[in-house]
């Protein structure tokens, strides 16, 4: 088997990308690997109620008042920290022990926001500050961190039993106790807290997200993940099948939500580095029923699609027999979430695998095409499936080297026919119908299309393109219909496969009426 020198395997990577507009293979712009500007702008910081200080002088004024039941500790329960992860392989560290972590700062007001922050301090082509809370017990990996704060913190479902960090505790010590140091640093308000008297009384955050499509109207945001905050406490739920979700109880009226665009699998960056946010919304115990519509959010609205799109293809591949992107479940665990960076621009939209040594993102989806025309929601949509097709070739063992190899000697046909082809029936059974242009390569196009060619829908559909364009010779004289995508799938080949051992697979796996005329589509578009 023939072996690729791996400095110039780097070299080509360096040089080529998998792009798709519908697509060229071309040099990486500059531009292609630069953040965007952040668009959340910070506050004033607060004075920070939960520091054991703060915590302490409440505790000492509840005291001479006789305001607390039981007698207890204010000790160090858990701290306030900020992480500077050196690379992806720290950040990734942090993630796998379970922690939220946040761009932003945790006790600053947001004066303007948007769904993207990177500290000022730092370059936007490094990782920003992560914030959270930890433990005190904490087990730092070795990643840069700094203490802002020692913090006095219970769990609100512990308190009802009586049972917090701190050891007995009765049920409205907490509460009277994380009021008076709100009192004492300027940050209670009793509208928040008091209700009919009962200090202990809770509220369940909740609501519905939804998305503006272009031709199915107002429709759920399936398998979203909310985040609901208020200070240093968290809790998050994810959207069911109609958009709606619900969290764990929460004392305090006013909560703030917020959407972060991630999964176990994926998260959309905005840009190529940083996380992208649907930025929090205060509420006061009030439901957060969203619609994300392009003219009010486009940036929003652009990651609400490519959300979809990754969604179907992560957890509903089995639909269509296909094999999914890299996960990081499974016997063949994936290390790191894929990044798909959503850009509000024009572009050429993506996949390029040399980013996984540089952290970027390695899959990007443009909201307006190369010459500034605008993608409609299906078109994101299928862009977006279009690429993850390579993602999952890719794991299956096809290799960038191969794609190198294929480009310099004439058209990367095989991996581009076959995104096509996914990209075309996958959004098909989606919206129910797609536009013609998927379709329509004929046979003196292939040249200026690098090999996007319509073999896929000619092994699937019943077409015969010859027939459809009055028999004009121009088109092919498609003969073949009948094969599923997941028998193709099935059929690709995997390190260093070419076309013709695609073609051959697909001949020797699958018995089909039409296949004696298999040979002549893919001598066609050869």
């Amino acid at each position: 088997m023939m072996k690729f020198n791996y400095t110039l395997l780097s070299f080509f990577c360096i040089l080529f990308i998998v792009s798709c507009d519908k697509n060229e293979t071309s040099l990486i712009q500059k531009e292609e690997l630069q953040a965007e500007v952040p668009d959340i702008v910070l506050g004033k910081k607060l004075e920070n109620p939960y520091t054991v200080e703060n915590m302490q002088k409440a505790y000492d004024n509840l005291n001479k008042e006789n305001g607390l039941k039981s007698s207890f500790q204010i000790q160090t329960t858990d701290l306030y920290v900020r992480f500077a992860p050196a690379d992806e392989e720290q950040w990734q560290q942090l993630r796998a022990d379970s922690l939220e972590l946040f761009d932003m700062p945790l006790d600053y007001e947001i004066e303007e926001g948007g769904t993207f922050y990177h500290d000022p301090g730092i370059s936007t082509d490094q990782i920003t500050w992560q914030y959270t809370v930890v433990p005190v017990n904490y087990n730092f990996p070795d990643v840069t961190y700094e203490v802002l704060a020692e913090l006095f913190l219970q769990e609100e479902d512990q308190e009802d039993s009586g049972m917090t960090k701190s050891g007995l505790m009765q049920n409205n010590d907490w509460a009277n106790l994380e009021d008076e140091a709100l009192k004492i640093t300027g940050n209670y308000n009793p509208e928040d807290y008091q209700e009919e008297g009962n200090l202990k009384r809770k509220w369940r955050p909740s609501g519905e997200i939804k998305v503006e499509d272009d031709y199915m109207g107002v429709i759920p945001l399936v398998g979203v993940r909310v985040v609901v905050k208020r200070w240093f406490k968290w809790k998050h739920s994810i959207t069911d099948k109609n958009g709606k979700f619900s969290t764990a109880k929460f004392r305090s009226k006013t909560v703030k939500y917020g959407i972060k665009w991630e999964r176990r699998d994926f998260d959309i960056r905005s840009g190529s580095y940083g996380q992208a946010w649907y930025n929090f919304v205060k509420k006061r115990k009030e439901s957060w029923n969203l619609t994300i519509t392009k003219a009010s959010t486009p940036k929003s609205w652009l990651y609400a699609h490519i959300h979809r799109a990754a969604m179907t293809y992560f957890y509903d591949y089995g639909r269509w027999g296909l094999t999914p992107p890299p996960r990081r479940t499974g016997i063949k665990k994936l290390k790191h979430r894929l990044h798909i960076a959503g850009k509000d621009k024009s572009g050429r939209s993506h996949y390029f695998t040399f980013n996984n040594f540089i952290w970027s993102a390695q899959v990007a989806v443009y909201s307006k095409s190369k010459k500034g025309k605008e993608l409609n929601s299906r078109e994101i949509f299928g862009t977006t499936i279009h690429e993850l097709a390579h993602v999952a070739h890719w794991g299956m063992g096809y290799s960038t080297g191969q794609f190198v190899l294929d480009a310099l000697t004439s058209d990367p046909k095989l991996p581009e026919s076959w995104a096509v082809g996914v990209e075309w029936k996958v959004t098909k059974d989606i919206y129910g119908s797609y536009p013609e242009d998927l379709q329509s390569y004929t046979i003196k196009s292939i040249t200026d299309n690098k090999g996007y060619t319509p073999l896929v829908i000619d092994l699937i559909d019943d077409e015969n393109q010859k027939v459809t364009h009055y028999n004009n010779s121009a088109y092919p004289d498609d003969k073949v219909s009948g094969y599923t995508l997941k028998q193709l799938n099935d059929a690709l080949p995997g390190a260093l496969g070419s076309w013709w051992s695609w073609r051959t697979k697909i001949k020797e796996k699958y018995n089909n009426s039409t296949e004696e005329n298999v040979d002549y589509l893919f001598r066609t578009y050869n």
